[in-house]
């Protein structure tokens, strides 16, 4: 039983880690646009610097700010379903939202490369 709500818990958390990846991204490219008045010319150039590792930095910090957030909002969950082992869990969701993260991005990162190769 322990290892079903394991798994609901997983799906439910990773909707909520996708979530606010996507807000936590967008507020990213707002706050950039704002602070350094961006416009076509910065944005290419921001993308391109250093042949592409710009827009790979850029998508990869709000993962990782998604990541602090949900661990927290993991071990407040499994704490109030008393889950036995609650940190475990909590931990064991944030590697596997890792893992699935670096295999995600070495995909983005083979793309992107070639697409500014391309041009």
């Amino acid at each position: 039983m322990n290892l079903f709500i394991f798994i609901i818990s997983y799906f439910f958390i990773s909707i909520l880690g996708s979530l606010s990846y996507v807000g936590v991204l967008l507020f990213t490219f707002m706050l950039i646009k704002k602070a350094f008045h961006m416009n076509e010319t910065k944005w290419r150039d921001l993308f391109k610097y250093w042949k592409g590792k710009g827009l790979y930095v850029v998508m990869i910090l709000p993962y990782l700010i998604t990541l602090v957030i949900i661990y927290p909002l993991s071990l407040l969950w499994f704490e109030w379903i008393n889950f036995e082992y609650s940190t475990v869990g909590a931990i064991t969701i944030i590697l596997l939202l890792t893992l699935t993260g670096i295999f995600k991005f070495s995909k983005l990162e083979g793309m992107v490369l070639n697409r500014i190769q391309g041009n």
